[in-house]
Order: C-alpha cells, then structure tokens, then sequence
C-alpha cells in the first residue's frame, strides 16, 4: 500500500501553496458571455512525514521494509509530480480565460464607442430633417393651403409648357414626401441607436467586470503555480536522495531510473489515447466569438462631405449576395475546362477531335451570320468528302502534315493536366488544407524552440516571449495561414480533424481537461512522435515527444 507523508520544509511550502485553490470549481469553456474565477487543482497533501534517515537504515535491515519503503518513497514523487501539474494546468487554463475576456472586453468597449458616435449621428440626422421639415411648413404657411406648387402652375412665363409645370410639380412634391421620410427614419433610428448603445454600454460594463475577475484569478494561479516549482524539485532530490540509499546505488542512476519510468507511464498515457474511439468534434455554437447583443444594430450613418455643408446621411446597405451571383458564372467554366485535357491524352483522340470540331464550329457559325455566302457551303462538300476519300486519297496525307502540325501544338498542353494532377493529389492527403506548406511554419518554430533569447511568457505575443498559442499563431504567419489568438479557438477554427494516429507535420495537438470543450495548450507536430511548442515558464520553448503534452486530445486540428 502506498502511503503519504510529510515532506520536510520544501514540501510543506509546496503544500501550502496548492491548499490556496483546493477545492475549487474547474474552468469552463473559453467563451465570451462568461468566464470563470476559480480552477481546478489538485486536493492538500496528507500530512505524515517522509522517512528520517534512522528509519532508511532500519529499513535497509530486511527486504520487505526496503521494498515497503522504496514504494513509498516512489508514490511520494509521483504525487508530487502530479500536484505540480495540476498546478501548471490550473494557471494555464486560468491564463486562456484571460486571454479570451481581454478579446471579450476590447471588442466589447470599441462597439460601445461606436454606438455613441452612431447616436451623435444619428441626433445630427434627426436635426437635419426636422430644418427640412420647417422650410416645408414656412413655404406652406406662406402661400396657403394651395402650396406654393399652384403658384407655378398658373404662372406665365417662357416655360409655358404643362408638362414641364406638370414635371415641376411632381419632383417638388417628392421632395417633400422624402422630407417629411427622412425625419420619420431619423426619429426612428435614434431611438434605435439610443437602445443600441445602452446595451452595448452595459455589455462593455460586464465584460470589464468579467475581465477583472479572470485577472485576478489568472494572478493567483500563476503565483501558486511558480511558488510551487522548487519546492516540487527540493522534494523530488531528496526523495530521489533517500532511494539511492536504500537500493545502494548511485544519485544518478536512480534519477536516470525515475525518469525512464516516468517517460513509460506517459507513453503508456499516450497509447490509451491513441487507443481511444474516436468522437466526431462538436463545435460548441458561438465558440471563440462574441454572441450577439440582445438588441439588433441599427442602420449606420455617415457624415457626407461632398455638400457644400457637411451633412449626415444613413449609409448604404451593402448587397454581398449580387456580389456573389456576379462572381460565381465566372468560377464554373474552371472545372469544366480541367477535366477537358485529362481527356487529351491519347493522341489518336485529340487529332480526330480537333479537325472535326473546328470546321463545324466555324461552318455552323459563320452560315448564321451569313446566310448568303456560297463560298462557305463549297466547304462542307470538302469535310464530307474527306470521310469518303481517306483510304485512297493522297493529298490527304498533304494535309495531315497540317494535322501533325496540330498534335505538335497538343503536346504543348499535354504536361499541363500532369502539373495540375499534382496539386490534386496533396488536396486528396489534405483536402481542406489547399495544398498549404507548413516547412516555412515548421522550420520558425525549430529556430524559436533554439534561441535561447527566445522565452515563455504567460499572455505575451512576441517578438521574443510567447504563450502556446501566440507561438503557434506566429509560427503559421509564417506559412501564410492566420489563426486565431487562443487554443480553443485555434481548435474550432480548424477546417479538419485527424486522429492522433493519422498525424502529419504541421498539425496542431491539444490538452484539455474537460474532454474537449475547452483547450489550454497547443503544440505543432513536426513528425517523428515530437511535437515544438511553448510549454510554460519554467521549461520553455522546445521539442519534446509527443507523449509530454499533458492532458492531450485525441483530436488533433490540420489547417
């Protein structure tokens, strides 16, 4: 049986620090409504003593209290080594909360701004229509009730023509109408920008709040965290210490042992990982996004400077959809015309193809434009008598050198469809990737991982400290692919999911503690079971197997 004990003075620093978040409630996904204040951590070290070194001599005395004593003393380390890791994770998933209220907060108070600014609008909108509205009541006030339109009407001048008046009239009056709508939608859209902007005030308000709370709790974890570390490593020495005592051997070698036993037991974590079923990947709705305001966004407006008086006026409501349909008839002759030289590559096909079908389309479109050329008809009795005459005719073969001359035309394209089949064949391994080259990504990382400038930095985003997924996020810049800031969001962002026994350079590997729906570290995948990443602040940035990815899902993300 294994027990616990007291770990001298380290240990108990050790203890006390993770007794600070014992008991607390685990993260929750990273998303953008709210975020947690507390993680999960592992519960306070049972009190009882690590053996004095009276009792290793004793215990040297008979073999079943030496291997009562070495198995006590290996479950010491194992739980230290957990605790610690429960601690590395608490501030990590801490950290990814931060990160993701920051976004929240940022993009929270910039929307609240420009609601404000929309109502300043707005209100100037409104001012605008209402002195319209005013010229309107004086010109009717002034010329009664008949309106001065009357007036031109009946008056006599060179522009005596009715349909000009008539026309007069007509414009005068829809510009009023116009008048009298603008202050109508003016009214309306502030009162609109006015709930607007409550809303998205009060929003910014909470997401601030929330932001603070994710601050301290991320503070507190990552002091708990870094208090934690040498104490765990003055543990893991002495205990390491009093095995070499007991087994007779030297400090070394029994560290080489605890390492190697330590590396089975992540390969062994490892295997039931690969090993697992695989579950397709639900993408939690709105993840990685801010949800919505519960009151739509008003029409925005605009400050028009090509009056003589810079007026505002509402913007114009854009049409994506006419964008589309304008575009989409000019991508789909591509895939028909890929297809056409696959079909070309026997040359028998292609020299029959091309002579019949250039005479008739010139034959079958030039007697549409002329119907009363005869030169033309003389030239369909030559495409049929070619088919008659082709086993005895001889100056056929005169013409087949013009024919020879089209297939050395064809040739030409004939290495085209092979350098097009190449591409196809990488879509095929990797068909949402687009064929993308991740060594530029790859070989950043490596450089990273080997410059000791280079360091790890809870929240930092380079250019020489980074966090997992700022580090990930620059090292994919480098290949021309854009990822998101966070590794939740990193994960569902992705256009494709592999399991863990189809991976391939360039895919992104993930931990979780909650069964994937939320992530707290990332690390790319360079081949060979090793994977690049920035692992924390005490162990850096650098290569490690995969099997060092703590808490690691059995999905991994491929862009």
């Amino acid at each position: 049986m294994a027990y616990r004990h007291t770990l001298g003075v380290a240990a108990s620093t050790l203890a006390l620090a993770v007794t600070c978040l014992a008991g607390a409630a685990p993260a929750s996904a990273a998303t953008t409504t709210s975020f947690p204040t507390t993680v999960s951590i592992a519960a306070e070290r049972s009190v009882s003593g690590l053996p004095s070194a009276a009792e290793i001599e004793a215990a040297k005395k008979d073999k079943d209290s030496t291997n009562a004593m070495i198995a006590r003393l290996e479950a010491s380390l194992a739980s230290s080594r957990a605790e610690l890791l429960q601690a590395e994770t608490a501030a990590a998933e801490a950290q990814e909360s931060l990160l993701t209220a920051g976004e929240e907060r940022d993009l929270r108070t910039a929307d609240a701004e420009k609601a404000v600014k929309q109502l300043e609008y707005a209100k100037q909108y409104l001012k605008q229509s209402q002195t319209d509205l005013g010229a309107i009541a004086s010109d009717i006030y002034r010329n009664g009730a008949g309106n001065s339109t009357l007036g031109i009407l009946l008056n006599s001048d060179d522009s005596n023509d009715l349909f000009y008046k008539a026309a007069t009239i007509d414009t005068l009056s829809q510009q009023q109408v116009q008048s009298v709508n603008s202050a109508t939608e003016a009214e309306a859209l502030v009162s609109s920008w006015e709930s607007y902007a409550d809303a998205a005030q009060s929003a910014a308000k909470e997401a601030a709040a929330n932001y603070d709370a994710s601050a301290s709790t991320a503070n507190s974890t990552l002091a708990t965290y870094q208090a934690a570390i040498k104490p765990e490593q003055d543990l893991r020495d002495e205990l390491i210490s009093n095995l070499a005592s007991l087994k007779d051997q030297e400090e070394a070698e029994v560290r080489k042992q605890v390492e190697k036993q330590e590396e089975a037991e992540r390969e062994t974590a490892l295997q039931e990982t690969l090993s697992a079923d695989d579950e397709p990947v639900v993408k939690p709705s709105q993840t990685g996004t801010i949800q919505p305001l519960a009151v739509d966004a008003p029409q925005e407006l605009e400050v028009d400077e090509s009056t003589a008086e810079p007026t505002v006026k509402p913007k114009p409501e854009a049409q994506p959809l006419d964008e589309v349909d304008t575009v989409t008839p000019t991508l789909a002759p591509e895939p028909e015309s890929a297809p056409k030289p696959q079909k070309t590559e026997t040359p028998q096909v292609e020299e029959t193809q091309k002579p019949a079908e250039t005479p008739k389309a010139e034959e079958t479109q030039k007697p549409k434009e002329t119907p009363k050329a005869t030169e033309k008809p003389k030239e369909t009795p030559k495409a049929t008598e070619k088919p008659k005459e082709t086993p005895k005719a001889t100056q056929k073969p005169k013409e087949t050198p013009k024919a020879t001359e089209k297939p050395k035309e064809t040739p030409k394209p004939k290495p085209k469809p092979q350098k097009t089949e190449a591409p196809k064949q990488e879509q095929e391994v990797a068909p949402q990737s687009s064929g993308r080259s991740y060594g530029a990504a790859i070989s950043w990382a490596l450089n990273t991982a080997s410059d000791n400038s280079k360091y790890y930095v809870y929240g930092a985003n380079g250019p020489n400290a980074f966090d997992c997924s700022s580090f990930s996020q620059r090292a994919f810049g480098k290949s021309g692919i854009s990822l998101p800031r966070t590794s939740t969001q990193q994960f569902f962002a992705a256009p494709q999911y592999v399991s863990l026994n189809n991976l391939r350079p360039g895919d992104l590997v993930f931990s979780s503690s909650n069964g994937g729906s939320s992530f707290y570290h990332v690390a790319i995948y360079i081949g060979n079971g090793q994977v690049v990443h920035a692992r924390n602040p005490n162990a850096g940035i650098s290569v490690t197997p995969l099997s060092w990815v703590n808490n690691l899902h059995s999905k991994a993300a491929r862009y």
